[in-house]
């Protein structure tokens, strides 16, 4: 059930699915020496952009605002303390002398021309930077994009479902704010990787997963994908949603 995917042939083949998979060798055409996770931490938590939670553990995504007081903590506190902090705006910082000063250049640049030569096209396409306080969750959800998630602190357990379609059915995944961890789900079900620091996996479209760090602070940078077609064809989720989009004009847009 477990899969690596390591050639573009076979990305192409597989990323229609819905199933999560690691990707290394040609897969991975970019490599980023990030700056000390504290100097991140203290320029994000700055930044009147971040979005700063619990991440306390749940069956949902868990989204109240503790930034004003993790702000306050010393840094040495704070990256011991109970937060989950993201930030979706990261091209504001890739200027010279910026925190993340050439990510353009030796990231996003490689992985879009990668993409690119494979037959891949897009509307959007960007990083998102998300840091985990030991033992934090980012609860069970779905998103509406296609995730690169590149591991580069700490521990994640990255868990999905070995049937995504038995647990998050169509009418789930066209209103999928504020969806909630079904009852019933078992260790059996689940379809988890561990992610330790390098690690890079995609998180197919609209699928549920959920995220752990372990007992130390954790970061990562996913790349979201959005109208990602190979040859022109959208993956299978986001096709049966254009659709339904198309022949119900009238209905307000509950994915996003």
């Amino acid at each position: 059930m477990k899969q690596t995917v390591d050639s573009w042939q076979r990305f192409q083949q597989t990323w229609d699915g819905v199933l999560n998979f690691l990707m290394e060798g040609e897969c991975v055409p970019f490599a980023y020496d990030m700056p000390p996770l504290e100097r991140i931490v203290e320029t994000l938590r700055q930044d009147p952009d971040s979005r700063i939670t619990s991440g306390a553990k749940g069956d949902s995504l868990e989204l109240t605002d503790i930034a004003e007081s993790f702000r306050k903590l010393p840094i040495e506190e704070a990256l011991r303390s109970p937060f989950a902090l993201a930030h979706f705006k990261l091209d504001r910082f890739f200027g010279g002398g910026q925190l993340l000063d050439g990510f353009e250049e030796w990231v996003m640049t490689p992985w879009k021309r990668a993409l690119a030569d494979a037959g891949f096209t897009w509307t959007r396409c960007y990083p998102i930077l998300f840091i985990s306080g030991p033992n934090r969750m980012t609860n069970y959800h779905l998103d509406y994009s296609h995730v690169l998630a590149w591991q580069l602190y700490g521990t994640k357990l990255f868990s999905g479902l070995k049937d995504p379609d038995r647990w998050a059915p169509f009418d789930t995944r066209l209103h999928c704010k504020g969806v909630r961890r079904p009852p019933g789900i078992t260790p059996e079900d689940e379809l988890s990787y561990e992610m330790t620091p390098g690690t890079v996996l995609w998180n197919t479209f609209l699928t549920p997963h959920w995220v752990a760090a372990s007992d130390t602070a954790a970061c990562s940078i996913n790349i979201s994908h959005g109208g990602l077609r190979y040859k022109g064809k959208l993956c299978r989720h986001e096709e049966e949603v254009v659709q339904w989009q198309q022949e119900h004009p009238e209905a307000e847009r509950v994915l996003h």
